[in-house]
């Protein structure tokens, strides 16, 4: 019913992000037009004025030369990074993401927003990996970064076979790559 994604061209992403961050995310990816997009939260019934909190705030960056999954940023209602699959079906939603939970980084705003950066900077500038395996109970997926000294894990989320809707693999183990979308200068 509210899944259907709104994307409100007049905004842009100064209007739900912090400076810092926005400062932070155009060092990045120098010449990216940020726009959000927003969405209505499915568990939360609209009222007749919908407040900022009704909403979910995301940004999808470019997709990268060749990658088979491109990066989403979630800034609201918590900060999460997604992989979403390039052509997936749409039937089949579920994919790597990784949350930021307050908890996490002992309530500190300052200690998250830092981990979220660095591992935005991370995922952006380096060839990236997603492997999905296929368990007798539950599916995997974990994000590794090609690393000088071989593939280093970045976050790793599983999922019960039931309720959740991967991807569809042949057999049990799916590996699926990305280059580096802006690797490092210098």
């Amino acid at each position: 019913m509210y899944s259907l994604r709104v994307k409100y061209v007049s905004m842009d992403l100064s209007s739900y992000v912090d400076e810092p961050t926005l400062t932070e995310l155009q060092r990045l990816l120098p010449g990216v037009a940020f726009e959000p997009i927003i969405t209505p939260l499915r568990w939360r019934s609209l009222s007749v004025v919908p407040h900022e909190s009704d909403f979910s705030i995301y940004q999808q960056l470019p997709t990268a030369p060749g990658a088979e999954y491109s990066f989403e940023l979630c800034f609201r209602p918590e900060k999460q990074i997604h992989a979403k699959l390039i052509n997936a079906d749409p039937s089949r939603p579920y994919f790597w993401y990784m949350p930021f939970e307050d908890a996490a980084f002992s309530n500190s705003v300052e200690k998250l927003d830092k981990a979220f950066l660095e591992t935005v900077e991370l995922l952006i500038s380096n060839e990236t990996r997603i492997v999905q395996k296929s368990g007798l109970l539950s599916h995997s997926f974990q994000c590794d970064y090609k690393a000088g000294s071989g593939w280093k894990r970045v976050y790793g989320v599983s999922c019960l076979r039931t309720g959740f809707k991967p991807p569809r693999i042949a057999g049990r183990l799916r590996v699926y790559y990305s280059p580096a979308l802006a690797p490092r200068s210098g």
